[in-house]
């Protein structure tokens, strides 16, 4: 049965971006002269080559199993686990009482 809490599946795995630049700076493309679209340019046809083969479920995230064998998280690790419940971005309650008022 899966579950998300095995630490191999948590925080071990890299994010997207910075598997990206991982592989990036590993094929020696660390000079002075990287620009966005050189490093855009690189991930496209990465992942293009690199197709994802697995969706999971993994630390209030997703990952993603690629056609070469690396696991990644798609986001990064979340610093702040609470999540927002007051102040303007917070979620208004827009429920539906279930019960009559007498």
């Amino acid at each position: 049965m899966f579950t998300n809490e095995n630490p191999a599946l948590n925080s071990d795995l890299n994010d997207l971006l910075s598997h990206l630049e991982d592989v990036f700076t590993s094929e020696g493309s660390t000079t002075a002269a990287v620009t966005a679209d050189k490093f855009l340019d690189f991930a496209r046809g990465y992942l293009s080559q690199h197709r994802p083969s697995e969706v999971f479920a993994v630390d209030n995230n997703y990952g993603v199993l690629l056609t070469n064998g690396q696991r990644i998280k798609l986001c990064p690790t979340a610093t702040d686990e609470a999540a927002v419940t007051g102040g303007d971005m917070a979620n208004p309650d827009t429920s539906i009482p279930v019960t009559r008022r007498r």
